[in-house]
This record gives structure tokens, C-alpha cells and sequence, in this order.
């Protein structure tokens, strides 16, 4: 009897869990160890055209696409961010359906810690993103994770404490280094001619917008290292 009372208790506690997820329009949001982690559940059977994640240092504009669901079959989601702003994060989706109407989500955010991200290890086990899934409210979101990792250059990077860009090239006095870079649309928004220094400190402002730009280091106008920076 008492193994029956039991059974019966876990399965209203499992369905419970189940309507607890969050469903479009509606999301939840993660952050741990300077990583964020975005999750829903989509209800829809078909007729779904993509699903792109975006994200704001507010929570009105300068929204940047970050990626898109590869899987859109119904059920649990996820979707990690490995690189997220210091400060504030908001996410969204965007959900273009096969009549091309589009739909937003409801918004999610999280605050990053400076230190976090300065002591940001690469995507954790299986085992603790499973808990950071957890938290947002969706445990069997790892079954469909999206992971989104921008390349880490040791010459060019954000600074997690002032947010401005730093460029460390050790041998920049004796070789010609130039620095381009682009917005999500690969226009040219900033072009560095001329790198004069081993430590060069680009102010944030000057890209007069915040979100995540590409870069390419040239060296004698030859690509020698590309990657990402967050302006924020």
C-alpha cells in the first residue's frame, strides 16, 4: 500500500514538474560560472520556421541574434550562451513561422558577474549543466541543447572589468598590424591602421553601439587572427 501511495505521489509530482515548464512565448533564464543558459518548451508539432535566440544589455533595444534552434521539433529546449556580457543580459526569441508571421518571446534576464567571466572555464560537464538547466526550470532541456562559443583571441578581447577592448601583440613594433571590425551584417563599423604599441586599450566608445562585433587581425595585410568582442 505504502509503495503504491508512493508511485502514485511521484507521478503527480513528475506531471506537476511538467506544467511548470515554461511554453512559448515564455522563457526562462540561467547563469552560472559565466555562462548563461536559455530555456523553454515549444508546443508546436509544425509549421515552424526558425527560432533565433537574441540578447540586449537592456531591454528595449540593440538586440543581437546570437544563433538559431537547429531542432524545432516540439517539446524542450535550451539554448547556451558560453560568452555573455558582464552586467545585465536580456534574452529573447524570435519565432518565424511557416506563414512568415513572426513572434517574439517573453523577455529573460540575468545579471553577469565581472569575476564569473574572468574566471570563465569552457562549457562545464554534462552533470552541472544539467543543474544550471535545472535552475531555469527545465531539466530535460540537455536533450536538446543549442550552444553558441565565440573563438577566444589572446590579442584581441573585452576586459571584463572596464569593458573595453584590449590588443596585446607582443612583437607590434617590429611588424605591421591593422585591426577591422564588423557588425552581425559584416559591415566595417572601426578600422585600427595601425597597431603602435604592444598594449593598445580601444575605448568602448568608439563603436558608438553595444552588442558583439567580429574581428580581423591583419599582420602585413595578411589575416592573422579573427574572433569576437562584447561591447557593452
Amino acid at each position: 500500500m505504502k509503495r503504491i501511495v508512493a508511485v502514485i505521489f511521484l507521478l503527480c509530482s513528475f506531471n506537476a514538474y511538467l506544467r511548470a515548464q515554461p511554453e512559448l512565448p515564455a522563457i526562462a533564464v540561467a547563469t552560472q560560472g559565466g555562462i548563461s543558459v536559455i530555456s523553454w518548451t515549444n508546443p508546436y508539432e509544425s509549421g515552424l520556421k526558425s527560432i533565433a535566440v537574441q540578447r540586449s544589455a537592456d531591454s528595449n533595444y540593440n538586440f543581437a541574434t546570437l544563433g538559431y534552434v537547429t531542432n524545432l521539433k516540439k517539446g524542450v529546449q535550451s539554448f547556451v550562451d558560453a560568452h555573455p556580457a558582464v552586467g545585465k543580459n536580456w534574452y529573447r526569441l524570435v519565432i518565424l513561422f511557416s506563414s512568415d508571421m513572426e513572434w517574439k518571446s517573453s523577455l529573460g534576464k540575468v545579471i553577469v558577474d565581472s569575476s564569473a567571466i574572468a574566471n570563465r572555464k569552457p562549457l562545464p560537464p554534462s552533470d552541472s549543466l544539467q543543474k544550471l538547466i535545472s535552475q531555469s526550470g527545465n531539466a530535460a532541456a540537455l536533450n536538446s541543447v543549442n550552444t553558441v562559443s565565440y573563438p577566444k583571441s589572446q590579442y584581441v578581447f573585452t576586459n571584463p572589468f572596464t569593458g573595453n577592448i584590449n590588443i596585446e601583440i607582443q612583437d607590434a613594433l617590429k611588424e605591421n598590424y591593422s585591426l577591422i571590425f564588423y557588425d552581425q551584417q559584416d559591415r566595417v563599423v572601426l578600422q585600427v591602421p595601425r597597431i603602435n604599441d604592444k598594449v593598445v586599450i580601444l575605448d568602448k566608445r568608439n563603436f558608438q553601439a553595444t552588442g558583439l562585433f567580429k574581428f580581423k587581425l591583419l599582420k602585413n595585410k595578411e589575416e592573422f587572427d579573427k574572433g569576437y568582442v562584447t561591447i557593452y
